[in-house]
């Protein structure tokens, strides 16, 4: 027989051995998987068909429960399959909400979230909100660390005249520090305000491109563990000057898209609110799970950050959010009135699979 040559019949034989083996084989295979079945944890609904969805969050220590909800398999145990997506700070993922880019997001200042809202003419949902007080610092208002033995030239508010003061670059830390200013009888307009983007902030703190920063974390921290700057004051000034406690922010939905998917707002709430539990219990654990959403050169500081305080769904109220709304529009830091009713999701919202939002 040629090299290239077949044994018609044996081959035949040969082949119909094999397809009897391969027969054995898939037959062993299915009851090896019909076993392991049998023998594996019944999984629920949601498990086994989980809803994918884009969720945006900032690389920033508000966006805390996103994370908790992610590395704690939350999300997942709630029926989410999470594709998370990532935003430097809250004002360009707010941007992309409103635009519909993206149906998900948070958290988000309110200041920046009623602004938007009422730029695009846009519906956004509210669940869950985070709360500064005096106990549970965000914002941090900073100044250059003075060299050993000299004193700090910024002691008071009143010493920002005349002075350059950064801001985590969004509408909500203008308006607040501005707030604070006035409530000191000091007139923004002498001082000059300028964004800075959180990597750039303890370096043009240092450089003496800003006399003082105000800010949150992680920029905020990572200044004060390198020795660049120190607190200018030993309490949180945002609660302080603006009220304590004070509604800081929250986790948004676009409201068209939750009128189309009730039951996925409902386990997203439920999903926010676990974590938001876990938070609260594990304060110190919870701070480890931001470590692999920020900058490298923030992650080694994240056990140094003040503890968190956020409200599950069932804390939060529409008049709460309402409220502030109404301090806003009075301090002429949003424009114009916000219609609120039947976005802000409570513990009952919505009763039922088929109760859309209300208007």
């Amino acid at each position: 027989m040629g090299v290239f040559e077949l044994d018609v019949p044996s081959f035949g034989r040969t082949q119909a051995a094999i397809q009897l083996v391969c027969a054995s084989l898939v037959a062993l295979a299915a009851a090896g998987c019909s076993s392991a079945e049998s023998t594996a944890p019944a999984r629920t609904s949601h498990e086994r068909d989980r809803t994918p969805l884009t969720i945006g969050y900032s690389r920033l220590r508000i966006s805390l429960p996103v994370f908790v909800a992610e590395r704690r398999g939350i999300f997942r145990r709630h029926g989410i399959e999470p594709r998370l997506q990532m935003y430097d700070t809250a004002q360009p993922m707010m941007q992309a909400l409103v635009e519909g880019r993206i149906d998900l997001a948070g958290y988000t200042a309110l200041p920046i979230t009623y602004g938007a809202m009422l730029r695009s003419r846009t519906r956004l949902l509210f669940l869950t909100a985070l709360v500064e007080d005096s106990r549970h610092r965000i914002s941090f208002l900073l100044r250059r660390k003075p060299e050993a033995g000299r004193e700090p030239t910024l002691r008071s508010i009143a010493d920002l005249r005349g002075r350059r003061v950064g801001i985590l670059p969004t509408a909500a830390y203008r308006a607040w520090l501005e707030a604070i200013l006035r409530a000191n009888a000091v007139d923004s307009s002498a001082v000059t305000i300028q964004p800075i983007e959180p990597l750039l902030q303890a370096q043009t703190l240092a450089n003496g491109g800003v006399d003082a920063l105000f800010t949150n974390d992680p920029a905020a921290t990572a200044a004060i563990v390198r020795g660049v700057a120190e607190p200018i004051h030993d309490f949180a000034e945002v609660p302080r000057y603006l009220g304590d406690p004070f509604l800081f922010g929250s986790f948004n939905v676009r409201e068209a898209w939750a009128r189309e998917h009730p039951d996925e707002v409902r386990r997203l709430a439920a999903a926010l609110d676990e974590a938001i539990a876990w938070i609260a219990a594990h304060p110190g654990e919870a701070k480890g799970d931001l470590r692999p959403f920020l900058p490298e050169a923030f992650r080694p500081h994240v056990e140094r950050y003040p503890d968190a305080r956020f409200l599950p769904t069932t804390e939060t109220s529409e008049d709460a959010f309402v409220r502030m709304a109404t301090q806003y529009r009075e301090a002429g830091i949003i424009p114009a009135s916000l219609d609120l009713t039947g976005l802000v999701v409570t513990g009952r919202w919505p009763a039922s699979a088929s109760s859309p939002p209300s208007r």
